[in-house]
């Protein structure tokens, strides 16, 4: 900390010392790199929303293929049911062309009407330690009466 007179145009006054105490005399403290410290920390911040969004972003995404590929596979196992072949062998070949694993399958059926229920599982993507590890959807379809 120095102590200068101050006076008005001085190099002091330039440097953003213009406080002057009861004795005229300027007091200047160094605060040189604040302002560093303070844009770092608000980009810091910035970085770690911009992260968070993006992985919430891409879990809605994975969430949604999940549905998707439920509903697909539900309906190729309507579809195969109707015409005599295996449901859930349908469903599964539906389920891992559209990157799922199909986890449950079943058929009830009285005769002529049915219902093919699937369950499928999607990777989430990105991986991280405080997001899910997976998404699982459930879907129906088949041929019932009005």
């Amino acid at each position: 900390m120095s102590r200068q007179r101050h006076q008005r145009g001085s190099p002091l006054s330039r440097r953003g010392c213009a406080r002057q105490s009861r004795n005229g005399l300027a007091t200047c403290r160094n605060q040189r790199g604040s302002g560093t410290v303070l844009v770092m920390a608000a980009m810091l911040i910035a970085a770690m929303m911009a992260f968070v969004s993006a992985c919430l972003i891409a879990w809605f995404g994975c969430a949604h293929h999940a549905r998707a590929a439920a509903d697909l596979a539900s309906l190729a196992g309507a579809t195969a049911y109707a015409h005599g072949e295996d449901a859930c062998t349908a469903a599964r070949l539906t389920a891992q062309h559209n990157a799922a694993q199909l986890t449950a399958c079943s058929v009830d059926s009285n005769g002529y009407d049915f219902i093919v229920a699937v369950s499928v599982r999607v990777p989430a993507s990105p991986h991280t330690v405080f997001g899910p590890d997976h998404f699982d959807q459930t879907s129906k379809a088949g041929n019932t009466p009005p």
